[in-house]
């Protein structure tokens, strides 16, 4: 993989979105012969409701779901509430001035932006000196980057495009640790989705909303259940 490409793969994770590997156990029965020809002998009724007693085994799955951007993730996440036991802020018992919201994404949405205009106009003057630089959003801004830092790398700028790389490598980083994704994932045994019936993945230990990746027959609706939620849907009272 070039540079051009390596960048191209993180951009895309920042403004586009990505497919997520998510891996996970069921429990299956193992019915014994015997099982099956009690069970056939059963009238349709009494099969219905009878349960045998044979030994369940764990089967590891895995299923590919599609995320959304990074940034569209932080920025769901700035009107998160933080908890009053959560690092990083004042204690519970005495006052302080915080703004409401999640500080964290906040000041990480506002370095993505900052460091993608940076990188854009680190770029656009060494390749387009005489052009003057026009004023883009950020996605776009960070869309543009592949393709300069293709060129840049035929020109031999190579101190410029590691630059580019390690910041964007940082941002990605930074981001998919505050949202959860380097976390283990585990999914909820006994829960699902409210809109739409799917499965439901959390962090192996709780630091991450609870998210909906679908079924087998059809792709997640999108819906995330926020993190102060999710001791009630494991309970069962909100899915």
């Amino acid at each position: 993989m070039t540079d051009a490409e390596y960048v191209a793969s993180l951009v895309g994770q920042l403004a586009d979105g990505w497919e997520e590997r998510i891996e996970y156990q069921v429990n299956i029965k193992r019915h014994s012969i015997l099982c099956h020809a009690l069970t056939a002998a059963l009238t349709p009724g009494r099969r219905k409701h009878h349960e045998c007693e044979c030994d369940e085994v764990g089967e590891s799955r895995a299923r590919t779901v599609q995320c959304a951007s990074l940034i569209e993730q932080l920025q769901e996440a700035v009107s998160e509430p933080v908890s009053a036991t959560g690092g990083g802020g004042a204690s519970g018992d005495k006052p302080h001035s915080n703004p409401p919201g999640n500080q964290e994404a906040l000041e990480l949405l506002q370095d993505v932006r900052r460091r993608a205009f940076e990188s854009y106009a680190a770029l656009h003057r060494a390749l387009y000196p005489t052009h003057r630089i026009r004023q883009v959003r950020v996605v776009d801004a960070l869309r543009t980057l592949p393709d300069w830092c293709a060129i840049a790398a035929d020109s031999e700028m190579y101190d410029l495009v590691c630059e580019v790389k390690e910041a964007l490598r940082k941002l990605v980083r930074t981001a998919r640790i505050v949202l959860g994704y380097d976390t283990a994932q585990r999914m909820l045994a006994d829960s699902v989705c409210g809109e739409c019936g799917g499965a439901l993945i959390v962090a192996a230990d709780a630091t991450t909303d609870v998210r909906c990746i679908g079924t087998p027959e059809a792709p997640s609706c999108g819906m995330v259940y926020r993190r102060w939620h999710w001791i009630e849907l494991l309970e069962g009272e909100t899915a």
